[in-house]
């Protein structure tokens, strides 16, 4: 059934490397399967259904029950080079992966069809590669991401099975993506398709419901796609994909348009917007990108944000001109959300965007951010969600800060979605044809991205009026300072004076300060918190805090680095402009020097 062809003379060897585009940031095999799946399961959503449901099925079974279904593919990808070698496999083990709720692979299945309909979901999951027809709020816009479901099969294979929701027919095929080789004398292409002639799907009721039964497919006249991928990589388990969809598909989970059933030959999970906190905290975090995060309280906070009413968004003024957050877009409502965020308490906030597509149509769109401070956090934590999916590299937001931003409506979805790497885990100036695409790309990208980091900017700074017992136990505000923010007097210089409070002392030195303990005769060992900023004229030295001022650090040295040397202690933890360290004895003291003596240092310590 595997149908390979043969390269004649002057027809080119090819040997894909579509792979390289999923290795990014701390994308496992399992992140790529999940986040692959399920995106595309979300994009085909029925109108008629809730929800969608995605179940994962690892299974392990002898081999003998396969062996008509993968025998004649092995000599060609050991040909390839790839390191497969059946004589050391004693199960054979597979994942299946089905959806329901879903509309199946529609469309026309053959080039002659596309003729009289341009597009066809079918056709271009199965025979169009690098190419994608996507649009609007899908996800998927490069046609590569289906490559993950190759890369991450020892066979580097897969069959689907779907019943279409437009005509009820069943279709079964399945596609090898290797490398162009030479096998007996001959030499083939790169890819091979389990199917009829003409590389065609099978449709013969003689063989579908065997092959439905002997992998174990659930689908029972419900339109969707079951793929299924013949041994998976080691990397792939349970555990793993119970973390992946809980990390990347948290949004739809907790918003309860996406449940997930996770099984193996002994287990079953069932993850959806009841039981993902219980399952999140049995879940082992190390080595991943929340392993020094309180998952429970990250997921609470989407929680709260996600549930919020709608009359409680606080919404801004649409801009004119070119696109930036700025304070006269929250109208009367600024103080209001100053107050908000200061005390600490979710800040909803419904942010108009205009999109302007190259031909000077202009499509009037939202997206939503929600930004809680919480002074417990160590790093912010951020998160930028489009039509469901989690954009997992993009960095803007400094300080002790969670962030969420959402982009749902179909024209500001889609353009981000131009805008997204084929792993969809980044937005992109310089992805093929945005520019092109859109008038004000650029400045209307940059506004969207970087607007968490400004709209902090902007909330932190306190309501008018001063505190005047901020910070006191770390410097002192001359008397004259006026009564509303920033109203300093000339030149006049805010000192840090050397202070005695219950546990420490701070005592500034030239270029930086020292620590020591204060009660030296009822010290007690203790860990602590220090955070340090240059001091800003507006805002929250910390929240102004910019890695081209400094970096503290016990790795590296050179002009930017400032290096703490401790005694008496050690250094648990250094990130940028924090240090996390344990005071042992009573000797302890640390010194910090190296800053620009012609800038004030404001400092907070806490112990922790």
């Amino acid at each position: 059934m595997w149908n390979f062809r043969k390269l004649g003379e002057g027809e080119p060897e090819r040997s894909p490397h579509e792979a390289e585009f999923f290795n990014v940031g701390d994308l496992d095999w399992s992140a790529a399967v999940v986040r692959e799946s399920i995106q595309n399961s979300l994009d085909a959503k029925l109108p008629s259904a809730k929800n969608v449901l995605v179940r994962f099925s690892l299974k392990s079974e002898p081999l003998s029950k396969f062996t008509e279904y993968y025998s004649e593919l092995v000599p060609h990808v050991r040909s390839c080079g790839f390191d497969f070698n059946p004589e050391t496999k004693t199960e054979f083990k597979y994942l299946v992966i089905e959806d329901f709720g879903t509309t199946g692979l529609d469309g026309p299945i053959t080039r002659n069809g596309l003729k009289n309909r341009g597009k066809s979901n079918y056709y271009n999951f199965w025979w169009r590669e690098g190419i994608s027809l996507k649009e609007g709020r899908d996800a998927g816009r490069w046609g590569l991401g289906k490559t993950v479901f190759f890369i991450c099969s020892e066979l580097r294979s897969f069959w689907g099975y779907t019943i279409r929701n437009n005509d009820n027919r069943e279709l079964l095929l399945g596609k090898a993506l290797l490398k162009s080789h030479p096998l007996d004398d001959n030499q083939y292409d790169y890819y091979a398709y389990f199917s009829v002639e003409d590389n065609q799907p099978i449709e013969s009721q003689d063989f579908i419901p065997g092959f439905k039964s002997r992998f174990g497919i659930t689908r029972n006249n419900e339109p969707g796609l079951s793929i299924i991928i013949p041994y998976p990589v080691d990397d792939i388990s349970t555990n793993t994909l119970i973390r992946a969809v809980i990390q990347h598909y948290f949004y739809p989970v907790i918003k309860g348009t996406l449940t997930v059933e996770i099984k193996d030959n002994s287990h079953s999970f069932t993850i959806d917007n009841n039981s993902i906190f219980e399952l999140a905290g049995k879940q082992s975090w190390k080595e991943t990108s929340w392993e020094h995060h309180s998952v429970e309280s990250i997921l609470f906070f989407i929680y709260n944000s996600v549930k919020t009413e709608t009359n409680n968004f606080l919404k801004l003024n649409s801009y004119d001109g070119t696109p930036k957050i700025s304070e006269s877009l929250f109208g009367d409502c600024l103080e209001y959300a100053r107050k908000r965020f200061n005390e600490n308490n979710l800040v909803a906030l419904h942010i108009p965007v205009k999109i302007e597509s190259s031909d000077g149509q202009i499509q009037e769109s939202y997206f939503q951010a929600f930004i809680q401070k919480n002074e417990d956090l160590f790093r912010p934590e951020e998160f930028y969600i489009r039509s469901g999916i989690l954009i997992s590299e993009i960095k803007m937001v400094r300080g002790n800060v969670r962030a969420l931003l959402t982009a749902e409506d179909e024209p500001v979805a889609k353009f981000l979605g131009d805008s997204e790497s084929p792993a969809h885990t980044d937005w992109k100036e310089r992805t093929e044809s945005f520019k092109q695409k859109y008038k004000l790309a650029t400045y209307t990208l940059r506004f969207i991205r970087s607007s968490m980091r400004d709209l902090i900017k902007i909330l932190d700074i306190p309501a008018p009026g001063i505190d005047k017992d901020f910070l006191k136990e770390i410097f002192n505000i001359p008397t004259e300072v006026g009564d509303t923010l920033g109203e300093l007097p000339p030149d006049e210089v805010i000192h840090v004076p050397a202070i005695k409070e219950d546990t420490f002392n701070i005592q500034k030195i030239t270029g930086g300060f020292t620590v020591s303990i204060h009660k030296k005769e009822h010290f007690k060992p203790t860990n602590a918190h220090l955070e340090v900023a240059y001091n800003a004229k507006r805002g929250n030295p910390f929240g102004n805090y910019d890695i081209w001022d400094f970096v503290l650090s016990v790795e590296h040295k050179g002009a930017n680095y400032i290096n703490p040397e401790i005694r008496g202690g050690r250094i648990t933890r250094v990130a940028q402009n924090t240090l996390i360290f344990a005071i042992e004895t009573p000797g302890f003291a640390l010194k910090i020097s190296g800053f620009d003596p012609n800038r004030e240092l404001v400092i907070s310590l806490k112990q922790v």
